[in-house]
């Protein structure tokens, strides 16, 4: 078995021969400057970690499709960041503000069937189902970038509705990470169905962990500041606990504070009022509950137990991450 360090390297050095595969593209410089800004690579890690329960080599069978699904969350990174109209990405500049968003939208493009030539890379045989695994999670990524869209325009959304936003949006692609793990290393139909589900519970964990820091982390940790979701009135896990719980004058003032921005100590006035309806331990409680059930899926009779430790040491340490 391999350690989740080596695995890491692997999928660093992947990165850096795709990246150099690549240099004959004409857009290969802003290609290039998406996929080497850094990032966790959590979903071709978990790709591999999943594989390595099952098989003690690392083949390229099982990488490229690794490094495809890391190109394509890239991708998605390069094109929010054009409809956003953010400036920075992981501290540098985003594509489209270093070059423009023509260049922006073709590099994204690009980095799309780049995606799709390395999921291509596995065995032949199994082919139709990691594309399928991959198409139904590309697809769900779009749509729950247009339920965030939409959200963005509404004063409220409910629990609900965040769950089925991020389990488009972020669940999907951790999910197929997962099951892309298992059909590379040719599990059972049912086993990749309860990776799969392991992977989107550890979705909307990892999620709620990423709401959760923007309020309560440690901004010398983070490396940059928190609140950011407040300021901007970002539909977050934390938004719909303090809806289902505010009453009488805490709502009156929570309506207050998202429908003016201009509130002196707003952020400050939000986080007081988390922190009264008791937002910060009930998320504390939902991180929780989504990561057993993760541990729960990762219970199939299919799995090496023995062999899922690296796994398991891994997405505790997403869920219980300080940056």
């Amino acid at each position: 078995m391999f350690t989740a360090d080596e695995i890491q390297s692997f999928v660093n050095q992947g990165i850096q021969n795709l990246i150099k595969a690549n240099e004959a593209n004409k857009l290969q410089a802003p290609v290039e400057y998406a996929l080497s800004a850094g990032g966790k690579r959590v979903r071709p890690v978990l790709c591999l970690l999943v594989y390595n329960m099952f098989m003690d080599t690392m083949p390229n069978s099982v990488l490229h499709p690794a490094l495809g699904l890391e190109v394509y969350h890239n991708f998605t990174l390069v094109h929010d960041d054009v409809m956003d109209n953010a400036d920075m990405r992981r501290n540098r500049p985003a594509v489209h503000k270093k070059w423009d968003v023509n260049t922006a939208v073709l590099a994204g493009d690009s980095m799309n069937v780049l995606a799709y030539k390395y999921i291509s890379r596995c065995d032949p045989e199994i082919l139709p189902l990691v594309l399928e695994s991959f198409n139904k999670a590309a697809d769900q990524v779009c749509e729950g970038q247009q339920m965030d869209m939409i959200y963005e325009k509404q004063a409220f959304i409910t629990e609900d509705d965040y769950i089925e936003m991020i389990s488009h949006k972020t669940g999907a692609l951790l999910a197929c990470s997962f099951e892309l793990g298992g059909l590379c290393a040719g599990v059972a139909p049912q086993t990749a169905q309860n990776l799969y589900q392991a992977g989107m519970s550890l979705g909307i964990a990892f999620q709620i962990r990423d709401d959760y820091l923007d309020v309560y982390g440690d901004t010398n940790v983070l490396g940059k500041p928190t609140g950011t979701d407040i300021e901007n009135n970002k539909k977050t896990w934390l938004h719909t606990c303090a809806m289902r719980h505010a009453t009488g004058d805490n709502l009156v003032q929570l309506t207050g504070l998202l429908a003016d921005k201009t509130i002196p100590r707003r952020t400050a006035q939000f986080i007081d009022l988390y922190n009264k309806l008791g937002v910060k331990e009930e998320a504390e409680q939902r991180i929780a509950y989504y990561t057993d059930k993760t541990m729960e899926f990762l219970k199939d009779p299919q799995i090496p137990q023995a062999k899922s430790t690296v796994l398991i040491e891994f997405i505790k340490g997403l869920t219980d991450r300080k940056r």
